[in-house]
């Protein structure tokens, strides 16, 4: 093991601006605007659509939406392809959802919840698929745990989480796009951070199992990205 990649062997447990209030509106919207141009350019909306269509989804929770670019990307799909779904877009920050409401125009297809991914305020198997996109590593184990948990309880089909995965390679990229592409405050702290924060395939599994997932297993795709679902 080199030095680099003994660096990245432990998942690093500090906080990133982004998990907390911030003070300018229209700076956090600056850095999501940063995270849409990742998930369309750098493979980050692919995981989310790809295992969606496999799983056959009509009805989806979206835990810790953010500004809602993948609930927009596929409410936009379902028109054109003139199909059934609904989707809720769920966020514990006030700021979050305002900025999701803004940013998608409040699509018909979309409603808006403010809540803890930790205690969704849902019965039951209330939807196909309880997914989350980029939003696993803001979790430290117990927390993710809890989550997934919370994913698996609320889902009839199988929960869907979508993440970056640590490694050397994916914090050079993540630290390249940050100082290349953006001058944001936020996102120039947060990206490189959000890979160190990220867990691995095998870190997300046992997350998983200790969640009580059945049958729970990872895809990879590009651009350092993975897809945890379950059966």
């Amino acid at each position: 093991m080199t030095v680099a990649e003994g660096l990245f062997a432990q998942r690093v447990h500090a906080r990133e601006i982004m998990d907390d209030p911030i003070e300018s509106l229209s700076e956090l919207e600056a850095s999501m605007r940063d995270v849409e141009f990742q998930n369309a350019w750098f493979g980050g909306a692919a995981p989310a659509l790809r295992e969606l269509d496999r799983i056959g989804a009509k009805s989806v929770l979206d835990v810790g939406t953010g500004s809602a670019d993948i609930p927009l990307l596929l409410a936009r799909r379902a028109d054109r392809r003139r199909a059934e779904l609904s989707i809720t877009c769920l966020d514990r920050s006030d700021q979050m959802l305002e900025i999701a409401r803004k940013r998608t125009g409040e699509h018909p297809r979309l409603r808006f919840v403010q809540a803890d991914g930790a205690a969704l305020p849902f019965d039951d198997g209330a939807f196909d698929v309880a997914m989350c996109n980029l939003a696993l590593h803001h979790f430290d184990p117990a927390s993710a745990t809890l989550m997934l948990r919370e994913l698996r309880r609320v889902s009839r089909r199988s929960p869907l989480v979508c993440d970056l995965r640590r490694s050397v390679t994916a914090f050079a990229g993540a630290y390249a796009f940050s100082r290349v592409f953006t001058r944001n405050r936020v996102t120039r702290n947060d990206a490189p951070l959000s890979v160190r924060r990220a867990y691995t395939p095998s870190e997300a599994l046992a997350l998983a199992v200790e969640a009580g997932w059945r049958q729970p297993h990872v895809r990879s795709y590009p651009f350092f990205r993975m897809a945890l679902v379950d059966g």
